[in-house]
C-alpha cells in the first residue's frame, strides 16, 4: 500500500483543501491549456496542425496523470488505501503510454520546426510539448514543483537538490509488488 504524503509543513485540514484543489486544478487544466493554446493561435491567424494536436494531446494525456498524482495524494491523506492503489496502478498503466506520446509530439514539433520555422502552431506545439515533458518528469521522477511547500523551498535552497517524486516511487513499489507476486 501507498504511504500518505509528509504533511509538508501544513496542518491535515489545510494540506487536504491544498491537494483537493490541486488534483481540480490539473483535471481544469486537461481541456483548459490545450484550448487557450488553440485560442491563441488562432488570435494570431493560424490554425491548429499534426505537431499541435500532438502537443495538445501529450500535454493534457500528462494532465490527468497529474490530477490521477494529486488525487492518489488526497486518499494517502484521507486513509482510502484501495483508492490510492487503483490510482497509483493507473499511473503505471499510463506512464509508457503518456511518454510514447511525448516522444511522438517532440518529433512532430522537431519537423514542423524544419518544416515551417516558428509559427504561432509550432511555437503552441512546442509549448504544450515541453509541458508534457515537465509533467512527466515532476510525477515519474523528480518533483520540479518546489514554490508551494516552505519545507520543498527550504530543501532546494540548501542546495539539497530536487526529491523523487511521490507518484513516481509509489510507481516502482507497486511494479516491485506486482513482480513480486
Amino acid at each position: 500500500m501507498p504511504s500518505p504524503p509528509d504533511l509538508a509543513g501544513r496542518d491535515r485540514a489545510a494540506l487536504v483543501k491544498h491537494l483537493t484543489s490541486y488534483w481540480q486544478m490539473e483535471a481544469a487544466n486537461v481541456l483548459f491549456v490545450p484550448a487557450m493554446a488553440w485560442f491563441l493561435i488562432a488570435r494570431f491567424g493560424d490554425a491548429p496542425d499534426l505537431a499541435f494536436w500532438l502537443g495538445a494531446a501529450a500535454c493534457s494525456g500528462l494532465l490527468v496523470i497529474g490530477a490521477a498524482a494529486w488525487r492518489f495524494a488526497l486518499a494517502g491523506l484521507q486513509g482510502k488505501p484501495d483508492l490510492a492503489a487503483r490510482l497509483t496502478a493507473f499511473c503505471a498503466a499510463a506512464e509508457l503510454p503518456g511518454l510514447v506520446l511525448t516522444g511522438v509530439a517532440t518529433i512532430a514539433t522537431a519537423a514542423a520546426v524544419v518544416a515551417n520555422g516558428w509559427p504561432p502552431r509550432t511555437i503552441a506545439a512546442a509549448v504544450l510539448t515541453a509541458l508534457a515533458w515537465a509533467e512527466y518528469v515532476n510525477y515519474y521522477h523528480w518533483q520540479l514543483q518546489n514554490f508551494d511547500s516552505l519545507i520543498d523551498l527550504k530543501r532546494l535552497a540548501a542546495g539539497r537538490g530536487l526529491r523523487r517524486a511521490h507518484m513516481g516511487r509509489a510507481v516502482r513499489a507497486h511494479r516491485r509488488k506486482r513482480a513480486a507476486g
